[in-house]
């Protein structure tokens, strides 16, 4: 049985979940019961709680990547359906060599698909923006490192992203 403690007001109450048993004060719970947490990664930049060490021995963990390039550009699809086809890829593109440089040390930020769909959306919802103010909505903070900057700015041209470019064709309509 596992204690779940609860408050009402200035009562606290306490009940414990199990499988098969009824007895009164008890909530039974179905055998095929899922609890889903999100966590960030232990460490910098996120400063929380590291959720395996603390919750690592009561609950089955698994970490779970990014999404490969299709299924990040199904998901970019859906939040970005005027967004043109070319820079979604190129966005994708783009934030996947983000993430290996998070990876191998190079940024300390790990760069995820929150803020890639972040970017879509207000491509999606700002059109006349452009990709850069886009861009800048989320990565702004770079900014303070120029190394970073660079590196960061660097990497959508390689990709060929207009970052910078005025807002002229940033977004064809389908």
């Amino acid at each position: 049985a596992v204690p779940c403690s609860f408050r009402r007001g200035k009562q606290w109450y306490q009940r414990r979940v199990r499988g098969e048993e009824e007895e009164e004060g008890l909530v039974r719970c179905h055998p095929n019961f899922r609890v889903i947490f999100l966590a960030n990664r232990p460490g910098f930049p996120f400063l929380g709680n590291d959720f395996y060490a603390v919750m690592g021995d009561l609950l089955s963990c698994h970490a779970i990547d990014n999404p490969e390039f299709e299924s990040e550009m199904a998901l970019l699809r859906r939040y970005g359906p005027n967004v043109s086809e070319q820079l979604l890829g190129q966005l994708v593109r783009a934030f996947g060599e983000l993430r290996a440089m998070s990876d191998s040390g190079t940024f300390l930020y790990p760069y995820s698909t929150r803020e890639l769909v972040n970017i879509v959306k207000h491509l999606q919802a700002y059109p006349e923006d452009g990709v850069t103010a886009a861009l800048c909505n989320v990565l702004d903070f770079e900014q303070q490192d120029g190394d970073i900057w660079d590196t960061i700015v660097s990497i959508f041209h390689k990709n060929g992203v207009p970052f910078g470019a005025k807002p002229v064709t940033d977004i064809a309509q389908r």
